[in-house]
């Protein structure tokens, strides 16, 4: 199964894209801050990440160069 971790502050958003992911087959996480997510990522890798471009602790450029730092083969869309 395919794991994706979502970056999305809006929750009308994030509920209708983890919706419609997961009708897809995907088991989808939404954090609402990139802290959230870093933390998550500390612990554990998903397959792909879904990265907002304006976070409210932060910008996803931000965010898709830490993670570039760390798992170079981690796939990321903006």
């Amino acid at each position: 199964m395919i794991e994706l971790y979502y970056a999305e502050d809006d929750p009308d958003i994030a509920k209708n894209v983890k919706e419609y992911l997961e009708q897809k087959g995907l088991k989808v996480t939404i954090y609402s801050t990139i802290a959230q997510i870093r933390q998550a990522l500390k612990i554990h890798v998903p397959t792909i990440v879904l990265l907002d471009w304006n976070m409210p602790d932060g910008h996803g450029d931000a965010l898709c160069q830490w993670i570039r730092g760390r798992w170079k083969e981690l796939p990321i869309i903006f």
